[in-house]
């Protein structure tokens, strides 16, 4: 049986059943993508052909099905000449145009750590596979002009996007996997994990050091020897009371008198290492129950013979939700959690999920729901953002969680590999940041966030070597970060709304075109930057001009050369377009607590730009469950540049005891900067341009580039 859906305008679902298979995929059950975006589905085809086409947008997309592939499916599509082929995630990091390539849906330590099942045409179309099985994308690989698309288990099922382009299909996507979350505003800092030789003492003055050396950090993060059992996966792991000791027998007012109480006064956030084996099907179940969707009663899988059931799985309870135990961590003071490897990247073939699941239909979908619980279980408890950030993914993680390239450090092959998140629509990606040299400095501060790993190195800024400036290199990447904090955050909002992620690839922002399909070192930076790492050779596109950010030097493209930095601090080279707004503040010891009352609009003229400075209370889900956040359009037109006034309003957020909302304090929105705006000039001068508040207030404010 055939059935064809229109689940929303563009969007489309193919299931071919067998009926014995038929039984939904555990994505849609467990809500981690939405298969109703704009209400109940519209069948439009039933029948009993093995075929089906999608006729949508200037397309048509023949689609051969079979349900009898050694057990699963098998799904046959003619590729057009002109179909490039893009996303799947962290499966493979050797190429970003993947026709040709066989790639495999398996999440895998090392090798594969978020496979996205995923894939996006050139010409717009995607399919996405509502299937959490150990799948194959055949893309062109043994047929050069067929995508082939099969498994050993599952049924057939997945969903047609027919964007008339890939920045529309990102956005149409979205409706179906959800779209980046906004983060808490210490993500878009520096987040500093420490060496795991560190005490309490040397942590605390570590923190100090920076803040004394005008090092820019948000988050502090301790690695696994915090807790009394190194590595502890269960629900009763401690503080090692002897490296960091948190007094308990103190109550609630614990937090208050040991160090993440002073770490937060400080300005700095705390971030915990933690790793689990824990099955979280059982709440996921449980939660269907509640909602009349699923019968928790009898999952479990009983041998008749035996009057009880055994499970090898000794640290899971299956009636308290994982994110339980780590309540009194938060109470701590911890407001963001590390989520390493184990059962993320390990499989665990004799086990029996919920009682009910085979660890073939959930090794994958696993990052996933642990994903969702630790981001809706803080939420819960506390009301806030929680940052968390996973070296795993699968489809829909992006909703919860930032990922990074786990251990695998930096170079091209990582930066592959957030490229290819990002044409999934996976916005926060990241890499493990070295911070032994001007490269690694540049790469790590210029990602969508940025993590600098200690583990067991002693890298730390003031053990760089003084004859390649180390530290000066790192001190000042440091500073361009939180000096970036208003456009980085504004760009986090257009991705939150669009699914554009704030880390680009050139074949995203240039689409007409193949040339930048093999270009791995470079990336777009939101709409300005165009950011060069690792690799020194530079390619600046020809539909563009652009301007050198450290020089002010202007450049036409097309252009090739090698970087060669005017300061051995520069690790890579920067360039912003013509035709660009970028909003910057003066850098900040911290994030957390800093509110700047003036701004600083560069502006790089060229072709007509906008941007939109976006606030709101940075630490909870007030703008989307209460649309409470604030405005101000910029537009750059003829060389002129209107600021309008601002939209919208917020009630600031406080921090208090146990890191909960404040229901009191000053609820009124902070006042609009000040700006002070920088005109940049093909000759690498600038003009300067005061704007108060005032002027902008009620209508907009002109400023006129000369």
């Amino acid at each position: 049986m055939t059935e064809i859906y229109k689940i929303a305008d563009k969007i489309y679902r193919i299931q071919h059943w067998d009926y014995r298979k038929k039984r939904e995929c555990l994505m849609p059950k467990y809500k981690i993508i939405n298969l109703k975006p704009e209400g109940e589905p519209e069948l439009i085809y039933s029948g009993e052909d093995n075929t089906a086409v999608i006729e949508e947008n200037g397309y048509r997309l023949p689609f051969t099905l079979s349900d009898d592939y050694e057990g699963g499916f098998d799904i046959r599509m003619a590729l057009d000449p002109s179909d490039r082929l893009y996303g799947l995630g962290d499966a493979t990091r050797g190429t970003l145009q993947h026709r040709g390539q066989k790639v495999l849906m398996q999440l895998e330590n090392v090798h594969a750590y978020g496979p996205i099942p995923y894939l996006m045409s050139s010409r717009g179309w995607a399919i996405i596979m509502n299937c959490t099985y150990v799948h194959t994308f055949d893309v062109g690989a043994t047929n050069p002009d067929e995508l082939h698309i099969y498994s050993k288990q599952g049924a057939l099922d997945f969903i047609v996007v027919c964007g008339s382009n890939m920045q529309e299909t990102l956005y149409l996507q979205g409706k179906i996997t959800g779209r980046p979350v906004m983060m808490p505003k210490q993500f878009y800092g520096l987040t500093v994990v420490h060496n795991e030789a560190a005490d309490v003492h040397s942590f605390m003055y570590d923190a100090l050091r920076y803040k004394e050396r005008d090092i820019p950090v948000d988050t502090f993060s301790l690695e696994p020897t915090w807790m009394e059992t190194f590595y502890d996966a269960s629900t009763e792991k401690k503080w090692d009371y002897n490296r960091f000791p948190i007094w308990d027998w103190m109550g609630l007012h614990a937090y208050g008198a040991n160090f993440p109480y002073n770490l937060n006064q400080m300005g700095y956030s705390l971030c915990l290492w933690t790793n689990c084996a824990y099955d979280f099907f059982w709440k996921e179940e449980g939660d269907m129950a509640k909602d009349g969707e699923a019968n928790f009663e009898g999952a479990v899988i009983q041998d008749k013979h035996f009057t009880e059931v055994r499970r090898t799985d000794t640290i899971t309870k299956k009636d308290e939700p994982w994110f339980e135990h780590l309540k009194k961590f938060v109470d701590n003071g911890a407001d963001a959690f590390k989520m390493d490897g184990n059962t993320q990247v390990t499989p665990c073939p004799d086990h029996i999920w919920a009682d009910k699941y085979t660890d073939a239909e959930i090794r994958n979908l696993y990052p996933a729901v642990y994903a969702k619980q630790m981001k809706e279980g803080y939420q819960e408890y506390t009301g806030r953002r929680g940052m968390f950030y996973s070296c795993s993914a699968y489809l829909g993680s992006q909703k919860y969680v930032a990922t990074w390239a786990g251990d695998t450090g930096g170079g091209i092959r990582s930066n592959v590999s957030m490229l290819n998140y990002a044409m999934c629509g996976h916005s926060y990606a990241s890499f493990d940041m070295y911070a032994g040299s001007a490269a690694a400095h540049h790469a790590g501060f210029l990602a969508p966030w940025a993590q600098h790993l200690g583990w067991a190195n002693w890298d730390l800024p003031w053990f760089l070597n003084s004859d390649t400036r180390g530290e000066d290199s790192y001190r000042w990447y440091a500073q361009l970060r939180s000096k970036l904090f208003p456009y980085l955050y504004g760009t986090a909002h257009v991705a939150n709304t669009t699914s554009l992620p704030v880390l680009r690839p050139l074949t995203l922002m240039y689409m007409d075109t193949d040339k930048y399909d093999k270009v791995y070192n470079e990336y777009m930076l939101g709409d300005a930057f165009l950011v060069n790492v690792w690799d020194m050779n530079v390619v600046l596109p020809e539909e563009d001009e652009w301007f050198d950010f450290y020089t002010g030097k202007k450049y036409e493209g097309p252009k090739s050369f090698v970087f060669k930095p005017e300061e051995i601090i520069y690790g890579g080279g920067l360039y912003v377009k013509a035709g660009s707004i970028v909003v910057m503040q003066d850098h900040h010891y911290s994030l957390r607590n800093y509110r700047p009352g003036k701004l600083y609009i560069h502006v790089y003229p060229g072709k007509d730009a906008e941007f939109t400075l976006y606030e709101d209370d940075y630490y909870t889900y007030a703008y989307e469950e209460k649309g409470e956040f604030a405005t101000t359009k910029m537009e750059l037109k003829d060389n002129v540049l209107k600021i309008y006034p601002r939209e919208g309003t917020f009630k600031p957020f406080h921090d208090v005891h146990r890191n909960r909302v404040s229901p009191t304090g000053d609820q009124t929105m902070p006042a609009p900067a000040d700006f002070e705006v920088i005109w940049h000039h093909a000759d690498g001068t600038t003009a300067t341009y005061t704007v108060p508040a005032s002027a902008y207030a009620t209508e907009p404010a002109v400023v006129e580039g000369k």
